[in-house]
């Protein structure tokens, strides 16, 4: 990367600019943009044969399967059954209604948020959410099966199958609040979807923005080859090649998330590309028909996509083509090409051609996020991917009249003109074309920033111990793979870039050897947080004391117990560590130091500043057991109530409020002068109502002066005992950050933006939540089959709850081992509702409001509703239960 582009990321003219910050992607072969770049520049084809077996189980007409014109082959992506219903609160009845296509989008758009570095359920500010999905025959699949789905109507049917609900399912589901739009443009929706999402950032209607589409076929099937027709006779896609002969079909899924450039690098996101700039056209009547694509639309977006990026073609050294491989659509599209590349370059330079097509098959919807994923990750790793099946140039393409070559081999991305720049194409039929120009990300911008810390805080949450445990197995992984990642970006990124879950472990390390050994040993302490209540608690010395005397860091002699090693971590130095790295920290020592005289507070910073070996008095432990209090409150850890015992009294009493910090401090330098100086001194401190609870560590009853008093002058440490309800913290024996572990893994929600104050703020991409998923895949029933037994039908005048009970397994898809249901806690929604109430109904011969199922929503209490409603309607209450 040049100084020049590092410098030109911060012009004026940015604004114009957007980032590519995430990415997901489900493609034949690949569930993630790694296994999917993988497989593009190893040369691999994802588009592969179907077996008869289960082209039958989706219903294929057998006599079809012998039709010699039938093909085989589609690009099919692995298990698009599969679904983690759980996670998104989804039932199980719901997610099998659920077409797969809104199914792995959500997952996908999940997954491109934290693989961003943020938090799916509160990315900052504004974000907005454009794509489209193609359109399969699921719906018909679920009509066919009504044993599957009672009560359920076309309304149903039509919320978890139509395309339009695409996007603003994502939205409800992880709460986005920016425009959620769905664009339909057949071939070219997912790089419509990018272009229009750029404009919305640039206007301001958004300030994250996900863009991209989904096409899954369903039912699976071949396709019959018609001489002529645009399907390719054997199943193979050969962009711009001599014996190119057609379409081959791909399923794929892609999302990526982008924001303004200068929010990006200010925000520390970690940038893949940058758009520079993008148009869309439609073609018109300039073509031969509707479904034919036009040589005049196509070089008219590119060379508006030019004008929006502000570069001319000869900046342009890689072009991601449409480059479908028909005969007549790849000569229309390189001529195109031609055109809008005529001015502008030198004639001996040579832009290489591609098309990610070739490698798995056409993805319909998606194709477009396809190539820009593609072209994206080509120039992250600087490489060109060859183009496959390619034999030699379509004769009706005279390639030497081009300033184009196509890629027939991975090859470094080499060029004279830097940054790498790249134009991706999508054009869909109908006429509606789409073209960006990429640019390589901007070099890294060194900040003025302190140093990070040496020791860092992991921490990992999930919904289940088994995805927890996955989780760390998937984090070690990465860093054996990323040697030479930051070990506090990953800390930092997992901190603001995961949601925190019930289900929480946490690990303090010092550097990648240590965070992997931790990482890989089960963690007997991970457990479900319980959200207690803290309690500060603050010791009066630290076990392994040695006699010494203060050595001047608080006004005057104090003959006594001065710890071995500095306080609140065991290590010496490690309160200087916390000094210099957290301005919390630092402000709260400066407000003790403030409070004191000036050789005491020259005294104190050099005992927190530098590395001389020195053993600190009460008033130095009590300055770091402060600082590590307010610290944590700074970032969001607010005690319910605060003890301590000797030096720890002291601090309990400024922290909880009680006194000035002045005169905690002075009773804390006090503390060894005995105890008719001390009264001394505590009768005339200035006191106050605290605006903590502040606590006998022993007794659990609110600190009165004369327990004060017994509390500083027992330096045994904290003997109290708490009952479970509440976490004891004990400030001044444990670590900050390990504090701040144990306080998140109990429930806190912490500031992890305040803890971060004045540091680097860099994200990097890491491993994504795992997906626990099962089968919610419905199939169309075999005519030769028995059909399978679905639930038994609500008995004649049996028990009401034994009725509702199988009534609530089939509006919700639950097994029978859950015993008394909670209709919304197992995924029911207000549509649901209305068909239990249906069901119910029609079951019990009663009119039931909707109100009760929302006021009643388990088995146990809407059976009683029901029993009441029964009394109510007299005698002839179970007529249609006879019937």
């Amino acid at each position: 990367m040049t100084t020049e582009h590092i410098d030109d990321a911060f012009d004026e003219d940015d604004d114009t600019r957007i980032a590519v910050i995430g990415m997901a992607c489900r493609f034949p072969g690949a569930t993630t943009p790694e296994e999917f770049w993988h497989n593009v520049v190893s040369g691999v084809d994802g588009v592969r044969t179907l077996t008869e077996d289960e082209l039958r189980e989706w219903g294929e007409d057998p006599a079809r399967l012998k039709d010699p014109h039938y093909v085989r082959r589609h690009g099919v992506v692995a298990d698009i059954g599969d679904f983690d219903a759980e996670f998104f609160g989804v039932s199980g009845r719901d997610a099998a209604l659920l077409n797969p296509q809104h199914r792995v989008f959500l997952e996908c758009a999940w997954e491109a948020l934290e693989r961003a570095g943020y938090d799916p359920r509160a990315v900052p500010g504004t974000t907005g959410l454009y794509a489209g999905a193609g359109r399969n025959g699921y719906a018909s699949v679920v009509r066919s099966r009504p044993d599957r789905f009672p009560g359920v109507d076309d309304l149903a049917v039509s919320l978890a199958d139509d395309p339009e609900h695409l996007c603003t399912r994502v939205s409800y589901t992880l709460g986005l609040t920016g425009p959620s739009v769905a664009v339909m443009t057949a071939c070219s929706t997912s790089l419509v979807a990018v272009h229009e999402a750029g404009r919305a950032l640039l206007a301001g209607e958004c300030d994250t923005a996900l863009a991209g589409g989904v096409t899954l076929r369903v039912p699976l099937s071949g396709y019959a080859y018609r001489e002529g027709g645009t399907m390719s006779p054997d199943g193979y896609c050969r962009t711009f090649s001599s014996d190119a002969r057609g379409i081959v079909a791909g399923d794929g899924a892609g999302i990526v998330v982008l924001r303004r450039l200068r929010d990006a690098v200010e925000e520390g996101d970690h940038v893949h590309a940058v758009i520079r700039g993008s148009a869309v056209n439609n073609d018109g009547r300039d073509r031969a028909g509707y479904t034919a694509p036009g040589v005049r639309g196509q070089a008219e977006v590119i060379r508006l996509a030019h004008l929006a990026a502000g570069v001319s073609p000869g900046d342009i050294s890689y072009v991601e083509a449409h480059g479908t491989g028909t005969p007549v659509g790849d000569p229309i599209e390189v001529t195109a090409l031609t055109e809008a590349f005529r001015d502008g370059r030198a004639a001996e330079e040579t832009v290489a051609l591609g098309s990610v097509k070739t490698n798995v098959g056409h993805t319909d919807t998606a194709a477009g996020v396809a190539g820009l994923i593609k072209t994206v990750l080509a120039l992250e790793e600087r490489t060109l991917p060859a183009t496959l099946h390619f034999a030699g140039p379509n004769p009706r393409i005279d390639f030497a009249s081009t300033p184009f070559g196509v890629v027939t081999r991975t090859r470094k991305w080499e060029t004279g003109r830097l940054p790498r720049r790249a134009g991706v194409s999508s054009f869909g039929i109908g006429g509606t074309n789409a073209h960006v120009v990429l640019e390589e990300a901007p070099g890294p911008v060194a900040a003025a920033r302190p140093p990070a810390p040496a020791e860092q805080l992991l921490v990992l949450s999930a919904r289940t111990p088994t995805a927890l445990e996955a989780m760390a197995e998937r984090l070690a992984g990465h860093l054996r793979r990323h040697p030479d990642l930051p070990l506090d970006a990953v800390a930092r990124t997992l901190q603001l870039g995961r949601h925190a879950f019930a289900h929480r472990r946490y690990a303090v390390c010092s550097d990648r050897e240590e965070a992997l050994a931790t990482l890989s040993a089960p963690d007997g302490a991970a457990r479900p947080a319980d959200e207690r209540p803290v309690v500060f608690s603050f010791p009066g010395t630290i076990p392994g004391t040695i006699p010494g005397t203060c050595p001047g860091t608080c006004p005057g002699t104090c003959p006594g117990s001065s710890p071995s090693t500095f306080p609140g971590t065991g290590q010496a130095g490690s309160a200087r560590t916390a000094y210099a790295s957290f301005p919390a920290f630092r402000a709260a020592a400066d407000d003790c130091c403030r409070a004191l005289d000036a050789p005491a507070d020259r005294d104190l910073r050099r005992l927190l500043t530098t590395d001389a070996d020195t053993e600190p008095g009460p008033v130095a432990r009590f300055v770091v057991a402060y600082a590590c209090a307010r610290s944590l409150m700074d970032w969001g850890v607010t005690p319910a109530a605060v003890m301590g015992h000797g030096v720890g009294a002291c601090v309990a009493a400024g922290v909880a409020g009680a006194l000035p910090l002045a005169d905690a401090l002075r009773i804390a330098a006090a503390l060894h002068r005995g105890p008719d100086a001390l009264r001394e001194v505590v009768g005339a401190a200035e006191w106050r109502t605290p605006s903590i609870p502040w606590t006998h560590a022993v007794t659990g009853a609110r600190v009165t002066p004369h327990d004060f008093l017994e509390s500083i002058m027992n330096e045994g440490g904290t003997q109290g005992q708490l009952d479970n309800s509440r976490l004891l913290m004990e400030l001044g024996r444990a670590p900050l950050l390990d504090a701040v572990g144990q306080a998140w893994r109990s429930g806190a929600s912490i500031a992890w933006d305040r803890l971060h104050d004045g540091t680097d703020r860099r994200r990097v991409p890491l491993p994504t939540y795992p997906f626990e998923r099962r089968t919610h895949l419905v199939r169309p029933e075999p005519s030769t089959a028995t059909p399978p037994a679905a639930d038994p039908a609500p008995a004649a005048h049996g028990p009401v709850e034994a009725t509702l009970r199988v009534l609530f397994r089939q509006v919700l898809g639950i097994g029978e081992d859950v015993t008394d249901p909670d209709f919304f806690e197992h995924g029911g929604d207000s549509l649901a509702a209305v068909q239990l109430v249906a069901l119910v109904e029609d079951a019990f011969a009663v009119a039931m409001p909707l109100e009760d199922v929302f006021e009643a929503p388990t088995v146990t209490a809407l059976a009683r509703v029901v029993e009441d409603l029964r009394a109510t309607a007299g005698p002839d209450s179970g007529a249609r239960e006879s019937s």
